[in-house]
């Protein structure tokens, strides 16, 4: 009997995360100095900076301010004043500010819980181009919690989030593409999909990945490719479910294998660097 392997039974990963603190840089030499002492730990400094940039009205400051008061960085952490600067920064037109105060609206953390507050906020940056909104309005429809459940309209914010080089969209996106929900089935374009989040460096889309490659499913079968795959998975998973899954693939594709082709993949693991953010990521070996 041919062997299948196994894949993940969840669609769709959790609701991305929200905007990672200080992504952008500062333009000028003290911004630059307030991003590097925040992103160092350097607390005192950063809010040194950052603060009385705030209170003049600049929106970026604003935005941070707000993550050091969601976080507790360097100060108590208070979710109202985290809320309160995120509101001042998106009304500016700040779209990670909206995208966080988004997610706080979604979770009822610091303001009152409302549906309709964190999509409007979603839209609004997801609109503006922000690769972290888009996702989250995508997951949005996709789930069908916030807002009535829409397919098309969940691929339609993967789409743009993927092309953005969001690895969590990419894995989605391909979920999609693989059992035709919200889109023309496609596993070649799954598997593409997987290939550009597994090589950003997501557990997920690599197991999924290993399982295309053992499978022949949208590409050249590979036992070396699959083993490669399940191999980085197993090793980078913090889910135990991942992990488990990646680790009894890699076992039951290493029966099948010669020495010197599960070495050949072992190489190949050990190589593989994840994909830096400017570079476009790769499709999958044909």
């Amino acid at each position: 009997m041919k062997t299948r392997f196994r894949i993940p039974a969840a669609t769709l990963c959790a609701l991305a995360a929200a905007a990672v603190l200080a992504q952008q840089p500062a333009a000028t030499n003290e911004g630059k100095r307030a991003t590097d002492a925040l992103q160092s730990g350097d607390y005192a400094t950063a809010l040194s900076i950052f603060r009385p940039l705030a209170d003049a009205g600049d929106p970026y400051a604003m935005f941070v301010m707000g993550q050091m008061y969601e976080q507790g960085a360097g100060m108590p952490r208070n979710l109202r004043e985290a809320a309160r600067h995120y509101e001042r920064a998106a009304g500016l037109g700040e779209t990670s500010a909206m995208t966080n105060l988004g997610l706080m609206y979604e979770q009822g953390r610091g303001v009152p819980q409302d549906f309709k507050e964190a999509i409007r906020l979603y839209t609004k940056a997801a609109e503006s181009g922000n690769s972290v909104a888009q996702s989250n309005l995508a997951t949005a429809y996709a789930e069908g919690k916030l807002v009535e459940r829409n397919d098309a309209e969940a691929a339609k914010w993967l789409r743009k989030a993927a092309a953005q080089g969001d690895a969590f969209a990419q894995f989605n996106l391909a979920r999609m593409y693989e059992t035709g929900r919200g889109v023309d089935r496609d596993p070649g374009e799954a598997t593409t999909l997987y290939a550009q989040a597994a090589n950003a460096g997501l557990p997920s889309a690599q197991l999924n990945l290993g399982v295309a490659y053992a499978n022949g499913r949208g590409v050249t079968k590979s036992a070396i490719e699959a083993y490669r795959w399940f191999n980085l998975a197993a090793a980078a998973a913090e889910d135990d479910n991942t992990r488990e899954n990646a680790t009894r693939n890699r076992d039951l594709i290493a029966q099948s294998m010669s020495r010197e082709d599960i070495a050949t993949a072992q190489t190949l693991a050990r190589q593989w660097k994840p994909r830096a953010p400017t570079e476009s990521p790769p499709k999958p070996t044909q």
